[in-house]
């Protein structure tokens, strides 16, 4: 495929650099973000067609996600991705700029942004025909929101968890697969019921075995597993997650 968008003539050559960023996204081997990062930017420069620069702009967006500096530009191109795609909700990219935005926002937290993110996220949650990896997203999201934002309805949080649970089981490897896993098991430790906590366990060391490795994930799950563990093992969990580099701040 690198060989074919070599010749900058082809008219397919955007395309195809789309479809290599999405698989180089979906790889995540070190280094694979950046050159999707450059094919986007590549496509962009060629004046693409309305709805390939749509999926291109969101797509970069959610590169940026875990990029500070660059929330103010991310979320702009996803509102301007949106617009080229009619807030269709049950179109896949129509979605993923929804979920993404708020993903962003949450991130941000500038003053307003979580009231957006929550109005971004239950457009997906409540349209049923919104596509189903995003409607998983966005419950997971919602479930998170609760969890540390309003600790008194967990069992709001536990429902919806589980719901985006059921949305993503055909993807057990994704990245907001594992999160899931991550987020059911704080909720039942932060509800902390005699059952609960070994329930927790097992869903933590489910990520940790799992072939993906995302490291904040892995972070988080050691340090979720430290907080309920015996000592050794949550002391060699924690002393783990110091030696990571590179975490986001909130980890560390």
């Amino acid at each position: 495929l690198l060989e074919q968008v070599a010749h900058p003539g082809r008219a397919d050559a955007p395309e195809i650099m789309f479809g290599i960023a999405d698989l180089l996204v979906g790889r995540n081997e070190p280094g694979d973000y950046a050159e999707a990062s450059r094919l986007y930017d590549q496509i962009l420069l060629r004046n693409p067609p309305e709805y390939l620069k749509a999926r291109t702009l969101v797509g970069k967006a959610e590169l940026l996600i875990g990029n500070p500096p660059e929330f103010n530009n991310a979320i702009s191109l996803c509102e301007k991705a949106r617009k080229l795609l009619d807030k269709d909700v049950s179109e896949f990219f129509a979605s993923k700029t929804f979920a993404v935005e708020s993903e962003l926002r949450l991130s941000r937290r500038e003053k307003g942004d979580w009231a957006e993110a929550l109005e971004l996220i239950n457009d997906l949650v409540k349209e049923k025909k919104a596509h189903w990896y995003f409607r998983g997203r966005a419950l997971l999201a919602k479930a998170e929101i609760i969890l540390y934002r309003d600790p008194d309805d967990l069992s709001s949080a536990l429902k919806l968890v589980d719901f985006s649970i059921k949305e993503l089981a055909s993807r057990p490897e994704d990245y907001f697969s594992l999160k899931d896993k991550i987020i059911k098991a704080e909720i039942l430790s932060r509800r902390g019921f005699k059952p609960d906590f070994p329930r927790a366990e097992k869903l933590l060391t489910e990520v940790l075995k799992a072939r993906s490795a995302y490291k904040d994930l892995i972070a988080r799950a050691k340090l979720d597993l430290a907080d309920i563990a015996a000592h050794p093992k949550a002391a060699k969990l924690l002393k783990e997650v110091h030696e990571m580099e590179g975490l986001d701040p909130y980890l560390a």
